[in-house]
Order: C-alpha cells, then structure tokens, then sequence
C-alpha cells in the first residue's frame, strides 16, 4: 500500500497524519485508493494525496463535497501536484 503516515510538513503546508501517493496510478484508482484511505482515518485527521494529473483536483473536490470531507490546501509543483483532505463526520 501506498499510503504512510507523514513526515514533517513542507514549506507552510498544512501538517498530514497521512500521505497517499497515486502519481503512478491510472483512474478509477486514484479515487478508490483515496476513499479507502480516508475510511480508515479517524474524523478530523488529514490525508495528503500526491497525483501529476491537474484534473484530479476536480475529482478530489466533487469526492469530498459528497462524502462530507474538507479539501484544506493544494499545491501545484513543477514534478507533481498534492491535495490535502481533512476527514469529516460523513460517511457517505
């Protein structure tokens, strides 16, 4: 699995309990892999994703809208781009 518990948080990025890196990833698997990992995360934890599609932001921000999550921060690099989520109560 890819996913790990963070390390220290880069140049004044919000801090993750999480990280998830799906830069190597084809859809749907990015999105399913996010869902399972925030499934396991307790309520207010926050994920980290880390994808190189630019169009998976919009994918990331419709998931959260309808599962009740929080898109807190993203950031577009030169090499990849990271998304962090912060798990709401909703469970859907």
């Amino acid at each position: 699995m890819n996913a790990r518990v963070a390390q220290a948080p880069v140049d004044g990025c919000p801090v993750a309990d999480r990280e998830l890196d799906v830069t190597r990833m084809n859809c749907p698997l990015p999105i399913l892999r996010t869902k399972a990992e925030i499934a396991r995360m307790n309520i207010g934890e926050v994920l980290c994703v880390k994808y190189v599609r630019q169009e998976y932001v919009r994918e990331l921000e419709m998931f959260s809208q309808q599962t009740g999550n929080r898109i807190v921060h993203t950031a577009v690099g030169s090499e990849y781009c990271s998304t962090w989520i912060q798990k709401g109560s909703s469970t859907a």
